[in-house]
């Protein structure tokens, strides 16, 4: 493994008080901004994975990225697009083919996913209340009360014969403490805000259609929550993110490459869902680089080292999601007092291909854009 460069010495952020909302709509306005509110959870027996996200503004979306790029460019010629008219909701429901999620080794192809959907909609789709904290898209959503999250979702599969559903909760830890902090540059604030590092998710999990299948979900998950002020290509090169659970522990980092600005990178150790060590800049190490079939450039290995000579380790070797511009992962992770290796979900962007005219063709097979209802 190689070191890579040390970023310059910065502020170490703190934890947001309990006075802002980790959830809070920042409804921004500008052409390209983003928001999402993320969800993520592998149950008990390591069985099935799954990834949910509502977007106030889909930044995977190449007709709402160029739309943003064109309006900058000649504001004279091209409206500003609207960012909730580029609204959308996402689920990834991930099966193993051998029956549990273990690590694989280099050449891994991945795991076909057991349902997936991506879909774009427009501004009429899109509705949220602050209190009591609720995001919908075209009906379905996600609702907070006192004992945590409830994410509801009806949506068709990329088999349009068949149609996901799911009902699920997700209680935090009762420890736990929002994070905020701002990885963006001077001038284009992206906020990445930690609402619930660790949650117990129940409910259910089903597929209507051909194959169909159905599952009683119980496992642990992860929530955060992230809003960019400008064009994701325009603001950032890379970042990189995992995260893992052990005992009552758990791992967080995240590795942002601003397109102007310093480098910043965290290493993050919560507790019953409450940070107690917050790193800034933490020595790194990568292992020489791969590529997706895409030839993006991503690291099978990392390593994260503190002041005391603690290690986060992190192996990408599963496959579950690859483009053009983003890779996900069912890691593999060594952290300290682990008891052996877990496994959790890690994730790269890299905008050098993102809303490119060579690559902006392949993104439909996988997006579905709906009007209007009425």
């Amino acid at each position: 493994m190689t070191a890579s460069p040390t970023p310059s010495p910065a502020p170490a952020p703190t934890p947001t008080t309990s006075a802002l909302d980790p959830d809070r709509f920042f409804d921004l306005q500008a052409p390209g901004s983003q928001e999402w509110w993320y969800f993520d959870a592998i149950s008990d027996d390591g069985r099935d994975a799954l990834v949910v996200i509502f977007f106030a503004g889909l930044p995977f979306d190449p007709a709402y990225g160029m739309a943003a790029k064109r309006h900058l460019k000649r504001p004279d010629r091209h409206p500003a697009p609207h960012p909730l008219d580029h609204c959308g909701i996402s689920l990834g429901w991930y099966r193993p083919e051998g029956g549990t999620i273990r690590r694989r080794g280099r050449g891994n192809p991945g795991d076909r996913a057991q349902a997936y959907a991506l879909d774009a909609h427009r501004r009429d789709a899109f509705d949220h209340d602050p209190s009591p904290f609720r995001v919908s898209v075209a009906g379905s959503r996600v609702e907070r009360d006192e004992e945590g999250y409830r994410i509801v979702v009806g949506v068709a599969d990329w088999d349009p014969k068949r149609r996901i559903t799911a009902d699920l909760r997700f209680r935090p830890a009762g420890g736990t403490e929002p994070f905020e902090v701002d990885l963006g540059a001077e001038g284009s604030p992206h906020r990445w805000i930690l609402a619930a590092a660790d949650c117990r998710v129940e409910g259910t999990l089903a597929i209507d259609g051909p194959g169909g299948d159905s599952v009683a979900f119980k496992g642990r998950g992860y929530h955060d929550h992230n809003a960019g002020s400008e064009e994701l290509s325009l603001a950032m090169r890379r970042w990189e993110w995992g995260r893992v659970h052990e005992g009552d522990r758990t791992e967080i980092y995240y590795v942002a490459e601003p397109r102007s600005g310093g480098r910043r990178s965290l290493w993050i150790s919560c507790r019953d869902g409450k940070p107690e060590e917050i790193r800034e800049g933490p020595a790194e190490a990568v292992a020489q680089p791969w590529k997706n079939e895409f030839f993006v450039p991503y690291h099978g290995a990392m390593t994260f080292t503190d002041g005391d000579g603690r290690r986060l380790q992190r192996w990408n070797d599963h496959h579950v999601d690859s483009g053009p511009c983003y890779q996900r992962w069912l890691a593999e992770f060594r952290g300290p007092g682990f008891r052996s290796n877990r496994v959790g979900f890690s994730e790269l962007l890299d905008t050098a291909r993102m809303n490119h005219p060579l690559y902006n063709w392949m993104i439909p097979y996988r997006l579905r854009r709906h009007p209007a209802p009425g």
